[in-house]
């Protein structure tokens, strides 16, 4: 579900959000070799784990996930947009051998602005690492769940 501003239908956003969606819910290993119909070559991304500029630099960090998981798939569930930017509800899921055989599934927002050519200027992504990642490591997953119901009182 898209929702949509009348100042986004008319900026150049309004074609790099459909370009981004498809990329992300259909990207493979090989797609990340058109990052650069997506992002600028510049590009500001933050995640749970990162916070860095450039293209090459987020290349590198999608290689490693690739190198790290299997089975990758997202699904972008709603859709916000409003003058350069858009607000995207999304779930990721895969495995990755370090947190155990169950699938890994990540629920999360994403805040991306767009430049005046359309592709990605800035890509901010929001989701819980302590309990959809650091909660499943096997040492440290204990521990953080120890903490957390003792900060939570029970």
């Amino acid at each position: 579900m898209v929702s949509v501003s009348p100042s986004f239908a008319a900026s150049p956003a309004a074609a790099g959000v459909d370009r981004f969606v498809s990329f992300f819910e259909g990207m493979t290993a090989a797609d990340l070799d058109r990052l650069g119909e997506v992002y600028a070559d510049d590009v500001h991304f933050v995640d749970p784990f990162s916070d860095f500029r450039g293209r090459d630099h987020l290349r590198r960090v999608l290689e490693g996930m690739f190198r790290q998981m299997s089975g990758y798939a997202l699904e972008v569930e709603d859709c916000v947009a409003d003058g350069d930017a858009v607000w995207l509800r999304w779930t990721m899921r895969g495995h990755m051998r370090v947190l155990g055989r169950e699938p890994w599934v990540v629920t999360g927002v994403s805040i991306v602005r767009f430049d005046a050519d359309g592709r990605v200027a800035e890509h901010i992504d929001y989701w819980d690492s302590g309990s959809q990642f650091y909660q499943r490591l096997p040492l440290l997953g204990r521990i953080i769940a120890r903490i957390r119901r003792k900060v939570a009182g029970h």
